[in-house]
This record gives structure tokens, sequence and C-alpha cells, in this order.
């Protein structure tokens, strides 16, 4: 920074640095980053394809963490992860890709990324899982 620079510019712009560069050590570890090389700092509107890679929306996985659920299981019993719904669930078998092994699973994540249709067809899934809220959510376990 230069020595001249006002004192709020430079108390704001240290701010700024610091809580960046806590951000990116914080999801610098975390397997999606594998994925998804930067996170942004600055907000922006949710695409469907990261939500799926983050794991955060409407999956029960996600909704449990924050208490909005009572359960993390989806309606057919199994955890009710992203990849789940993408690669098993029985209630979203349109939607299916195919399953990774569990050793190559970062790249399969990349791949998936990296292709058009399968971004398009985890933006379907995304969608489709948002308006049947209620089909992915066992019903002894809601909270709603």
């Amino acid at each position: 920074m230069h020595p001249s620079a006002k004192k709020p510019y430079q108390k704001s712009a240290t701010k700024e640095s610091i809580i960046r560069r806590q951000k990116m050590g914080h999801w610098r570890n975390r397997s999606f980053h594998k994925v998804l090389l930067k996170v942004k700092t600055t907000p922006a509107p949710w695409q469907r394809p990261e939500m799926f890679v983050t794991g955060h929306g409407p999956f029960p996985t996600y909704l449990k963490r924050f208490n909005i659920r009572n359960s993390d299981s989806c309606g057919c019993g199994n955890l009710g992860n992203s990849l789940h719904y993408a690669t098993s669930c029985l209630f979203t078998t349109s939607y299916h890709l195919t399953k990774p092994s569990a050793d190559l699973e970062p790249l399969w994540w990349k791949r998936v990324m990296n292709n058009n249709n399968s971004r398009a067809k985890i933006g379907q899934l995304v969608h489709f899982n948002a308006q049947n809220e209620k089909l992915f959510f066992q019903k002894d376990g809601d909270n709603n």
C-alpha cells in the first residue's frame, strides 16, 4: 500500500485482504477445491452446478446440518447428498450420471463440471430436487 493512502482506506483494504486469505485458506483443503479452483470473495448468485459440487442446496445432508430437517436421509432411505441423487437415487433415475469409483471421484467431479451436457443435467437435477422437495424427505424425519 502507498504510504500516502488515507487511514480508512488502509484499514478497509487490510481487512479485506485478511478476509480473502482466511476464506481461501478455509476452502483450499476441501475436496471440491480441486474442481472449483477459485472461491469468489464477492457475493454472486448460486449456479446449480456449484450447488451440486459443494452440496449446498436442496439436499437433506445440507439441511440437517442447519437443523432445517431432522434427518439427512433421502426418501429412499440412503444418505441424501448430491452424489446420491446424481448416481443412485431411485427418484432421480432420469438425471443419473455414471457413478465414480472412490479412488477416481476427484477426477469424476472435474470431468462432470467441465462437460456441458453433465452440467445441464446437474442443473435439471437440482431444479427437480427443489421443486419436489416433499418426495425426497422421509415423512417421519420432516420438520415441516
